[in-house]
């Protein structure tokens, strides 16, 4: 005959193995959305502290524009007799110094200015390679620049910025400015004692600028924005497949500046699948090793007792006698079977 404990066995067995799916896929799915908030503050985190690294290159720069504000405002009573860089006018053309002392269109003090600060502004793109060139764009529009070369196009490109600046008063002028050409433009508004005055523009190559994080996350790409939102320069030209990223934003210290970082979003789904399967994998073997141990033992404790009782009565009645081997625990039960047999 049939035996009930062992179809029931049969039958627990089957709906252990469907709890231990069930139960391993929930703790899966539990674990892995406590790791995915856990996952977003540390890349939180590291973009914080890729915003700092941007604060702690861009804060000596500003403190230096700004140094050359105050160096501006020195009055200088000698005459330079001698200035060796050129100055370029809006077609190209190196006027002579002393054409243009005479026409009023340039102070002593402007002189004095650029001779004494050529030197730090070399320094300055020698520490920071990401600072593509260095202007002075006096009123009258006469152009001082580090690097020396000059091309049409570079004064064609700051030309409609400069106009937009002439056209805002001197408290509302951004400090940070976006060009076309994936530039930020870093800019202070220089007077001088003789009433003389211009711009001191720092021009700040975006991609060379950010270049370090993206080699940190070959697959992300970052931006910059001023504190109005506005797109100052990004890592890549031109950002493609906007709806398929994910977005994480982080103000960069004290600057009117915000870091934003871009990852894809399939690269994210992949991810949290394979975390979601390595999860759910490890619950598994863990319940199924438990799930087997309590079966094993159940079967080595219960079961194979159960058989040896059901042999033991069926060979009693058979008048052949009982078992020899008895498990250990059952001795008693085994006995009073035997002295039921009439």
């Amino acid at each position: 005959m049939q035996n009930p404990i062992l179809s029931e066995y049969q039958r627990t067995r089957r709906l252990g193995a469907f709890f231990v799916l069930l139960l391993s896929f929930a703790a899966a799915t539990v674990h892995f959305l406590l790791t995915l908030e856990q996952r977003m503050e540390l890349q939180s985190q590291r973009l914080a502290i890729k915003a700092l690294h941007l604060d702690a290159q861009l804060l000596p720069l500003q403190k230096f524009a700004d140094s050359m504000q105050q160096q501006a405002l020195l009055e200088q009573a000698d005459l330079l007799s001698v200035f060796n860089s050129p100055l370029y006018t809006l077609d190209g053309q190196t006027p002579d110094i002393a054409s243009l002392r005479s026409a009023q269109r340039l102070s002593n003090n402007e002189l004095h200015f650029l001779s004494r600060s050529e030197a730090a502004l070399n320094t300055a793109r020698t520490l920071y390679p990401w600072l593509d060139r260095v202007l002075y764009w006096s009123d009258q529009d006469l152009v001082y620049l580090t690097p020396q070369q000059l091309s049409l196009l570079q004064i064609q490109t700051l030309q409609p910025w400069l106009e937009q600046q002439r056209k805002v008063p001197v408290a509302e002028q951004a400090g940070l400015s976006h060009l076309e050409t994936n530039k930020i433009l870093l800019s202070r508004r220089l007077s001088f004692a003789d009433g003389h005055g211009g711009w001191l523009i720092f021009v700040i190559d975006s991609a060379v600028l950010l270049e370090p994080f993206q080699k940190l996350l070959p697959g992300t790409d970052f931006f910059l924005l001023d504190e109005h939102g506005k797109l100052l320069g990004n890592s890549q030209t031109p950002l493609r497949d906007l709806e398929q990223r994910v977005l994480q934003l982080q103000r960069i210290g004290k600057q009117p500046l915000s870091l934003v970082m871009l990852e894809q979003r399939q690269s994210l789904f992949g991810a949290g699948l394979l975390a979601l399967l390595t999860f759910w994998l490890g619950y598994l073997l863990v319940l199924s090793l438990a799930l087997w141990a309590f079966l094993y033992r159940y079967r080595q404790k219960t079961l194979q007792p159960v058989k040896r009782l059901t042999i033991h009565i069926e060979r009693l009645l058979r008048d052949q006698g009982g078992v020899r081997h008895i498990p250990r625990g059952w001795e008693e039960l085994f006995d009073k079977i035997n002295r039921l047999k009439p």
